[in-house]
């Protein structure tokens, strides 16, 4: 089953690859991943595959304990799949040029 991970965090230069490693920590590999600096804040947006629930709130925990995380926030792929096309829909009107997927 597919999950979608939305997390806020602080903007630091170590947010990034610190959240990426809590899923490569699990040789997982996201479908997408996305990061929007709003309101003094960093908006993560990341989708996994082939993700069971019970991993998927294990990471999710991992997530919250990380000292530059504010909070985040697993939902199944329903839900995921619409967060995707609505932030893909924002970023093409916000002219957006780079993509990881």
């Amino acid at each position: 089953m597919s999950h979608c991970f939305r997390i806020v965090a602080v903007p630091d230069a170590q947010t990034l690859p610190r959240i990426a490693g809590i899923f490569a920590q699990r040789s997982l590999i996201p479908s997408m991943m996305s990061a929007q600096l709003r309101g003094g804040l960093i908006h993560i947006e990341t989708a996994l595959d082939d993700l069971d629930a019970q991993t998927a709130v294990i990471i999710a925990a991992k997530l919250r304990e990380s000292v530059l995380v504010a909070s985040a926030v697993c939902e199944p792929a329903n839900k995921a799949t619409r967060m995707r096309r609505r932030a893909a829909a924002a970023r093409i009107a916000h002219g957006a040029r780079y993509e990881y997927r």
